[in-house]
């Protein structure tokens, strides 16, 4: 019924019906699904009327949506907090939820996913990265950052870095 995208939506259950087969596809956060009915109604009534409708009957739970994104985030394994801040931002993850989604994270496991991180790029073999020399060390400080991991967790990568370029020394 809503293959055709021009088609403006002009009624309740009009409305109503697209946004619950945007919801069938996945899930959504309230912001992301309010500017996807905007392209196709021009009526904010009809907007917020849909919305609530959804919100009572849970089919539009926020916090759901939350932990959604961070289920999907948490399943790559190389990424730290700040990432995680970004992908929280860029799904439109409302504020509220943020701080809860955050401290899920425990600092544990953000080691983990450090140590993660460096694994794989030390599998390159990359000189690009060795850590005996102040631009690796610098390298390898950029790939951590970019990455979304914050200064105390940037260290712990890069002692583990020097810890493995120690053995290897010793060997």
């Amino acid at each position: 019924m809503f293959r055709n995208a021009s088609k403006s939506l002009t009624t309740s259950n009009e409305v109503y019906e697209y946004a619950l087969s945007l919801l069938d596809r996945r899930e959504h956060g309230e912001k992301e699904l309010v500017q996807k009915l905007r392209r196709r109604c021009s009526s904010s009534e009809l907007i917020r009327e849909t919305v609530a409708k959804l919100k009572e009957y849970d089919l539009l739970n926020e916090e759901r949506y939350a932990r959604r994104v961070f289920e999907s985030w948490r399943s790559r394994k190389v990424y730290g907090r700040l990432h995680l801040q970004a992908e929280l931002l860029k799904k439109q993850v409302g504020e509220a939820y943020i701080p809860a989604i955050l401290a899920m994270l425990s600092e544990e496991e953000e080691m983990q996913r450090v140590r993660a991180a460096y694994r794989q790029i030390a599998g390159r073999h990359d000189k690009k990265y060795d850590c005996a020399t102040e631009k690796g060390v610098a390298a390898l400080a950029r790939y951590f950052s970019a990455r979304g991991f914050g200064p105390s967790m940037i260290r712990v990568g890069l002692a583990l870095a020097k810890e493995e370029a120690m053995s290897k020394v010793q060997e």
